[in-house]
């Protein structure tokens, strides 16, 4: 049943239930992509639909399972949709930028390679702002995504697409970004230029510490239970005889002009 498959199993318990023959890939990819493509009529949240990659892979993993007996890698038969930033050979890959329209992918990323290797379905491709870094889901070149529990509002920023995908439960598993790099994976394993660095601890001597707060940037104002949190948290550095200066920013309203 395509919305017992949607909508009851998370994507631990697919993984199980396709690993063990209880489903097989041609039935889930089926069901997701006609969710997957219900969720975009009502918030626009995908670029590129893979119906015929997806389903080309879902056989050929449904006849290597009959094959081998068994699982083709950890993630086997798993449905993955990905934010249309993480390159995909043959792809465009263009930050919702109308410049780079023309740009096309020359090979995956490394991230597309491991979760392809450990068995994943990749069915569609999802909607991100223009320049990435932003507030909501705008650009040039695919539009507004919307919120799916709030039409009138966007679904925030940069991971849109797989925000709204997920909310509608139309993906098992989204691959998305953000500022610092990669959200998941080692991939340090696979890649030299990615350095792993173990979380280090350091002492400080709390006497010549100083944190400066920002109550308010005079654009944005905080709600009431953040304000509080600050106070709380304030309290808590000024009892360990850390000092505490107020922040003042400068020219914010400037800035969101630009």
């Amino acid at each position: 049943d395509e919305i017992t498959i949607t909508e009851h199993y998370s994507a631990t318990q697919l993984v199980i239930k396709l690993a063990q023959g209880q489903l097989t890939a041609g039935q889930v990819i089926k069901a997701y992509l006609k969710r997957a493509g219900i969720a975009h009529q009502l918030t626009n949240c995908f670029t590129e639909f893979l119906k015929k990659e997806a389903l080309d892979r879902a056989k050929y993993l449904d006849e290597e399972f009959k094959r081998r007996g068994g699982p083709v890698g950890l993630l086997h038969d798993l449905p993955i949709s990905l934010k249309d930033m993480v390159t995909m050979r043959g792809r465009r890959i263009i930050s919702g930028w109308i410049k780079w329209i023309d740009r096309i992918a020359e090979d995956d990323t490394l991230i597309v390679k491991i979760l392809h290797e450990a068995g994943a379905i990749f069915y569609v491709r999802t909607t991100e702002p223009q320049s990435l870094m932003h507030l909501e889901c705008v650009s040039p070149v695919y539009g507004t995504t919307l919120n799916p529990f709030n039409r009138n509002l966007t679904s925030g920023g940069s991971t849109d697409g797989e925000g709204a995908l997920l909310g509608l439960k139309a993906s098992p598993m989204g691959k998305g970004t953000d500022i610092g790099g990669i959200l998941d994976m080692e991939s340090w394993l696979r890649d030299s230029s990615l350095v792993s660095i173990p979380w280090r601890s350091i002492n400080l001597n709390s006497k010549n510490l100083t944190v400066a707060v920002m109550w308010d940037d005079g654009v944005v104002h905080p709600h009431p239970s953040v304000t509080c949190a600050l106070r709380e948290t304030v309290e808590h550095l000024k009892k360990y005889g850390i000092r505490v200066i107020d922040w003042e920013p400068i020219d914010y309203q400037k800035g969101w002009g630009i």
